[in-house]
């Protein structure tokens, strides 16, 4: 009986690995892309007012109900959008940040990724949170975008067809709140002896000049960075800083320090972890961001448990909260019922307890 279950899991994984290997039609991966130009993309958001949140989510690692037959990772995500857009103040925006489905390449990362688009709604090319097209949704990249073709051919088709050019780095902009999204990289698969560390490859020469170009450029008084992997994370007991992105490092933890940037928001690692680039972890959130040196913000996953974290803009100050989750096992997703009930024991930002917190510290 074992030995025919080693023989069924060898089985599956050959028959995603046999339809992976097909590759979508389409638009050219990346590698081979043109880049003359170097154009860039910006997007301006609209008018809004200097107090707002926004919500950050990652590693949703979608599957298409072939690979997943509960589709528990689409329910995960359902739950975590349908509550984040119950508020009775509703986010400005969303912003996920890699590892969008399990796999994204050939005909079944395809197939992951129309799973994926189902959970939002588009318009002009745009993809946004609710029916109302009030709450856009911004992505950048991960690792497992990348597998098993070490391309974005269907993160490019599905997923964000404006930034192809760009190398998918791009800037939107909140009034005083400007984010700067880039790709930090597919799986770095040059150690071999590492590969269970998962490190990223990181940012090109390419990428580091763009965003010291596009750092230096704008004077928001806030600053915000979104990459997939971390460039600072928890040492082990070797004393090593696993899951990082290895080209570029010290170099982009540099450019952070010196044009003042608040926060980087990453995934991958599946934790939450609020750290600084001395190494300091900061345990006690809410947190008045502006008070303290750019902080690298690990947000944990949504494909284990169901987790956002509320980023805050008032005024002068930019706040951090805890990272959150919601069970799914107590969310009907055919009722909205339940959201006010539970709204008050979950919902974390709200304006007037931070400003009571912000004053109280002063």
């Amino acid at each position: 009986m074992e030995k025919l279950k080693l023989q069924l899991v060898a089985l599956f994984f050959f028959f995603i690995l046999l339809f992976s290997g097909i590759t979508v039609g389409g638009l050219n991966q990346k590698d081979n892309i043109n880049l003359e130009s170097d154009e860039r993309f910006f997007y301006t958001g609209e008018k809004i007012s200097d107090n707002f949140y926004f919500v950050h989510i990652t590693d949703t690692h979608l599957l298409h109900r072939l690979f997943d037959r509960n589709e528990t990772s689409k329910k995960r995500l359902d739950s975590v959008l349908k509550y984040i857009i119950s508020f009775d103040e509703k986010p400005t925006f969303v912003v996920i940040t890699g590892d969008l489905v399990e796999w994204g390449s050939g005909i079944s990362g395809s197939m992951n990724y129309r799973t994926l688009m189902k959970c939002f709604y588009e318009k002009d090319n745009q993809y946004y949170a609710d029916s109302n097209y009030s709450i856009p949704v911004y992505f950048t990249p991960g690792n497992h975008d990348y597998y098993f073709d070490w391309n974005l051919i269907n993160y490019h088709r599905f997923v964000d067809r404006n930034h192809v050019l760009e190398n998918d780095r791009y800037v939107v902009n909140y009034e005083n709140l400007t984010l700067f999204f880039v790709d930090s990289g597919s799986h770095f698969i040059l150690r071999p002896k590492e590969w269970l560390d998962v490190f990223g490859s990181g940012l090109t020469n390419r990428d580091i000049r763009w965003l010291e170009d596009v750092l230096s450029s704008y004077s928001s008084r806030h600053k915000i960075i979104l990459m997939h992997f971390p460039a600072i994370n928890w040492r082990d007991e070797n004393g090593e800083m696993n899951g990082v992105i290895v080209r570029n490092r010290e170099l982009f933890v540099e450019l952070c320090e010196e044009y003042e940037v608040d926060l980087v928001l990453v995934g991958h690692t599946h934790s939450s972890v609020v750290i600084d680039s001395d190494e300091n972890v900061y345990d006690d959130l809410p947190l008045n961001c502006s008070q303290y040196p750019p902080l690298h913000v690990q947000t944990d996953d949504c494909k284990q448990g169901c987790h956002y974290r509320n980023i805050t803009v008032l005024g002068d100050d930019i706040w951090l909260d805890n990272c959150m989750e919601i069970q799914v096992a107590s969310v009907n997703l055919k009722s909205t019922d339940i959201w006010s009930n539970s709204l008050e024991r979950f919902q974390l930002v709200n304006t007037k307890k931070l400003i009571h917190i912000r004053t109280s510290q002063q």
